[in-house]
């Protein structure tokens, strides 16, 4: 990932240029409409499989935080149930044994509520958040990946293209040559044979041409790889000049790039962000040998096919007959014993939920006696995980602090090999002139005269590359210290 933010230059190179440069992506989606280097980016996080799945880690993050917070609220279930028997059965109401067809009804509505829980369900709501911000920070640093390789890509298109225009360049300057060797030969001051030289010169000249177009073709399809277009879109990348570098000292040293660093990287903030859930997850594990103290209220009622009014009919007198013994005799007599008399009809089924309701209200505390040491396992776990996550952090930051260092290092020496290959350059173009001057003068051979121009042109294409490079490097340490990249 440090090796890829190497290159972050890309990023901004074509977004801070005075020139602005636009890379031009046609397809039958956007009629030929230019892109930029921020539309290219653009694209390919719009486009980018595995940045679409981080995006999903935060989704499921988020529904994780929301779950947490309401898990502190009261849950509320309500009941209803119906029951058919047949045969014997116990009446439900009057406990008496009945022989025949029950139907039973119950409804119901309870609500339970934590009241204490050692701080699990509040630490938890504040782990969730802190993990949902790592989460996002770890988006950032995959964007910040997509970003840099479309924008390496983008870069490689850039160079090419001056490697193309050097090429042509040298095939001009053998072109010129070759023409004016063709007027000193017909008049006769040259020999036939220079004609054979130049001409072959030429050919090769073309076929450098050709590989840096071929080049610039490799360039373009890494470009498109990167923005996840399909190979049907053209891409064309309109000109752009990259200003030469300075000459002057980076100002800031690696230990101050790397303190700027530490403060804004995504990755950093994120591990932050993990070990600070990792202390909630410490205090979690310990509440689980706290006490819970919840709460809780009910309602219900019931309803029953068996369930009958009793009507009141008056008093009816029913005649006893009985018999005394009196003085040896036994004497029969009658009497009226008085009853009440009732007629059953079966009650309304609202009229039962009305008078059948009954309502609880409760408190419950658990206490952990013994668990078989869960919350002695479950902090070891937790303390080893936050070691873990102290761990992952100094690795993030020792692996910054040893890119940079290196960035630094090679941003000097490339520093040294554009000054030098500038030097070569200009010293080159001097010697080429002279050689060219005596050559056309006859003064001496073609030998020489090849040997001139060849190493011109391989000193100019060398200082288009040490040029990016350099320019590669010193945006990099712009990166590490969040510095607008312009040119």
């Amino acid at each position: 990932m440090i090796k890829a933010r190497y290159y972050f230059l890309m990023i901004m190179l074509g977004m801070g240029f005075s020139g602005y440069s636009q890379t031009r992506v046609s397809g039958a989606d956007d009629g030929n409409a230019p892109y930029s280097l921020l539309d290219c980016i653009q694209y390919a996080l719009k486009n980018n499989v595995s940045l679409r799945q981080a995006e999903t880690q935060v989704e499921s993050g988020h529904v994780q935080l929301q779950q947490s917070r309401w898990a502190k609220y009261p849950t509320v279930n309500g009941q209803f149930n119906a029951n058919g028997n047949a045969g014997r059965n116990v009446d439900p109401f009057s406990n008496s044994i009945v022989t025949q067809a029950i139907g039973t009804n119950n409804v119901g509505i309870g609500a339970n509520v934590t009241v204490f829980d050692g701080f699990r369900m509040k630490n938890t709501v504040v782990r969730n958040s802190l993990s949902l911000e790592a989460t996002k920070l770890d988006v950032e640093a995959s964007k910040n990946d997509i970003s840099l390789q479309v924008s390496l890509a983008y870069l490689n298109v850039l160079s090419t293209e001056d490697l193309i225009e050097v090429a042509k360049k040298q095939l001009e300057v053998t072109k010129f040559q070759l023409e004016r060797t063709q007027k000193l030969v017909d008049a006769g001051s040259l020999p036939e044979t220079n004609l054979f030289d130049l001409t072959a010169q030429q050919a090769n000249d073309e076929l450098q041409l050709i590989n840096a177009e071929n080049n610039h073709e490799s360039a373009i399809l890494s470009l498109k790889q990167a923005m996840n277009a399909p190979i049907e879109k053209v891409v064309r990348v309109s000109r752009m000049d990259v200003p030469d570098p300075g000459m002057q000292v980076y100002p800031q040293r690696s230990n101050e790039i790397y303190n700027t660093a530490i403060g804004f990287l995504p990755q950093v903030r994120a591990n932050d962000f993990r070990i600070k859930a990792a202390d909630k997850n410490i205090e979690i594990a310990k509440s689980v040998g706290l006490p819970t103290v919840t709460a809780s209220a009910s309602w219900g009622s019931a309803y029953s096919t068996v369930a009958k009014e009793l009507i009141d009919k008056g008093t009816v007198y029913n005649p006893i007959s009985v018999s005394a013994e009196f003085e040896g005799q036994t004497i029969p007599f009658v009497v009226n014993f008085p009853s009440q008399s009732y007629d059953q009809k079966n009650i309304a089924y609202f009229n039962q939920i009305n008078n059948n309701q009954n309502l609880n209200m409760g408190v419950s505390v658990r206490i952990p006696i013994f668990n078989g040491y869960n919350q002695k396992f479950q902090t070891q776990l937790a303390k080893v995980q936050k070691v873990q996550a102290e761990l992952q952090d100094e690795g993030v930051k020792l692996t910054i602090r040893q890119n940079i260092d290196q960035a630094y290092i090679d941003m000097l020496n490339a520093r040294k090999r554009y000054s030098a290959t500038l030097v070569q350059v200009q010293a080159l173009e001097l010697s080429f002139k002279a050689a060219d001057s005596r050559y056309n003068a006859g003064a001496s051979n073609y030998v020489d005269y090849n040997l001139a121009k060849t190493n011109l042109d391989r000193a100019k294409s060398n200082l288009i590359v040490s040029k990016y490079d350099y320019i590669f490097r010193t945006k990099i340490l712009d990166f590490y210290q969040n510095k607008p990249i312009e040119f």
